[in-house]
């Protein structure tokens, strides 16, 4: 009897111990893709005018969201969050690029970008493009916009657009989509483990 009681002893210590070593506890509205989906590259244009592709931060984490410069709530919030996490990071936070897709191709200029953006972090990149190519690279994406200018009738309006947050690996593959829900203190503990 004394034999199975230690048997047990061990065999729950073990257990324990690999619950502790479990690297990535499940967070709900942190979405993992395994393996990592490669995403096409897509010609751009970034804050500072010049011609720009994802593929160029290959060797670099990539946080990616989409929006626009005129967005009254998701967006700011959006930026500030990329903040926060950059500050949680901290040296961890130079294996990392923090990207903002702006699709509202009238209002989203690279000049209005790089202003919009260093009001937050003058790191941060913002890029743009055409309508076209907004629109299939948020597909692949798995999200959506929808400018709601009818048709060009309105000049104050509003962009509906998917909120998540994107983590592209090093090979800039997407590996995680962080809902918008999703609380920057938890991306930022995720981030952690993988760029550890």
């Amino acid at each position: 009897m004394r034999v199975w009681g230690i048997l047990w002893l061990v065999l729950l210590l073990g257990l324990v111990g690999c619950a502790e070593s479990n690297p990535s506890p499940t967070v709900e509205g942190i979405l993992r893709n395994d393996p990592p989906r490669t995403l096409s590259d897509f010609t751009l244009v970034s804050h500072e005018g010049v011609e720009f592709h994802l593929n160029q931060l290959k060797g670099s984490y990539v946080l990616l969201a989409f929006g626009y410069t005129h967005c009254p709530d998701i967006c700011p919030l959006t930026l500030a969050n990329y903040k926060q996490i950059k500050r949680l990071l901290g040296e961890q936070a130079n294996k990392l690029r923090f990207v903002f897709v702006g699709v509202d191709v009238k209002r989203d200029t690279p000049q209005r970008l790089k202003e919009y953006l260093g009001m937050f972090d003058p790191t941060f990149i913002g890029v743009t493009g055409t309508d076209a190519d907004l629109q299939r690279m948020i597909e692949e994406y798995g999200g959506r916009y929808l400018v709601k200018d009818y048709g060009g009738l309105r000049k104050n309006y509003t962009v509906d657009h998917t909120a998540s947050m994107f983590l592209l690996n090093r090979e800039g593959q997407l590996m995680r989509i962080y809902e918008y829900a999703v609380d920057f203190v938890d991306i930022a503990e995720d981030l952690k483990r993988v760029l550890h």
